[in-house]
């Protein structure tokens, strides 16, 4: 029995965790968001609901809609989040075999890392974003060299 390439075992455990906390955060984010949304208060409501009125608009259509829009994009969140899960759970299981697995995996989590670091990096979710779909994409990639190798 051949041994588990550890980085590979390092980068599974790091985008599962990174994963899990980021569909936490993108929850109570969203969550916490659509609360103060609906319990503005007297003034700022009525700002709203002017504004609103001149596009033939009431503030339950409007909220309505952002909480639409905003359970949509956490659904993409959850969806992708949970590929990186499932990922790196195979990746645990493959970290002594794999190679084009962990280096086209590798790839493809480091294209949309890339990407949603646009969201910035100086927060918790940022961090995880940072974490998981940078530093684990790149040691997936340096261990489906190492494992090439030992071939």
């Amino acid at each position: 029995m051949k041994e588990k390439n550890n980085l590979l075992r390092i980068a599974s455990i790091l985008m599962i965790v990174c994963a899990v906390v980021a569909i936490v955060i993108s929850a109570v984010n969203i969550n916490s968001t659509m609360s103060g949304m609906a319990n503005l208060g007297g003034a700022e409501r009525a700002a709203i609901e002017a504004q609103l009125n001149e596009n033939n608009m009431t503030m339950d259509q409007a909220l309505t809609v952002v909480s639409g829009i905003a359970y949509v994009g956490l659904g993409f969140i959850a969806v992708f989040n949970v590929l990186k899960i499932v990922i790196g759970i195979l990746g645990l299981r493959k970290a002594d075999t794999g190679t084009k697995f962990f280096f086209v995996w590798g790839i493809v989590f480091l294209v949309f890392g890339v990407l949603s670091l646009s969201s910035g990096i100086f927060n918790l979710l940022g961090i995880c974003n940072l974490l998981g779909g940078i530093v684990a994409p790149i040691l997936f990639i340096a261990g489906s060299s190492q494992n090439k190798q030992k071939i």
